[in-house]
């Protein structure tokens, strides 16, 4: 069903939200935590249709399940529903078990979206490198250069494996808000990239 809505829909995505896609060839298709900034509802919409083309699992607000057909339908697309103030045993059990049997888990680690449209990005939640630790898989980090806007251009990088294996065996509860720092200023380094490559490339329009 994945396949088919996101073949069926993919098109109108990216004519509404056009969007370029730099370094595509890093995005591996081994299990790992999908680590993104977040501005809008539509960044989930735009990365599926741009990266994830077989499957797409996604952490999602309970909110987003309330009735029984969004419950239905976003469960069948993959999304996991969370409950951001206290996940369930069960949420973090299904997560750590799609991720050891090589699927991939889109998550935003700021938790919530930046509503104010800044390049600036909150601090980072503990469980995407909590998760990417305890099944001893990289984070692939991705970047928006900003806040997409109908029918604007806008640019998605992704970056380098982030490799957290010199956490592996270390308590989670003493280096969880270290990981999370951690992580964040990989991907403040990969927003730096970003916007150099978006300056390059702008110039080259321009000549």
């Amino acid at each position: 069903m994945y396949r088919f809505l996101r073949w069926l829909a993919s098109p109108f995505i990216s004519l509404i939200h056009p969007t370029t896609v730099i370094n595509k060839e890093k995005f591996s298709l081994e299990s790992a935590v999908v680590c993104c900034n977040h501005y809008a509802s539509s960044d989930v919409l735009i990365v599926a249709s741009k990266l994830f083309k077989k499957e797409l699992n996604v952490l999602g607000k309970a909110e987003l399940f309330k009735n029984k057909f969004s419950s239905w339908f976003l469960t069948k697309m993959g999304a996991i529903k969370v409950n951001r103030g206290t996940p369930e045993v069960s949420v973090h059990k299904e997560i750590l078990k799609r991720l050891k049997r090589g699927s991939q888990i889109l998550i935003f680690p700021e938790g919530t979206r930046n509503k104010a449209g800044t390049h600036e990005m909150a601090e980072f939640k503990s469980g995407a490198g909590v998760y990417a630790i305890k099944a001893k898989v990289p984070i692939i980090p991705l970047m928006f250069h900003h806040q997409s806007k109908a029918f604007h251009r806008n640019y998605l990088i992704v970056g380098d494996p982030i490799d957290l294996s010199a956490f592996y065996g270390k308590n989670m509860h003493d280096v969880k808000d270290e990981v999370a720092a951690y992580l964040h200023d990989k991907m403040e380094d990969l927003h730096k990239e970003l916007d150099q490559k978006v300056a390059d490339l702008t110039a080259c329009k321009k000549k």
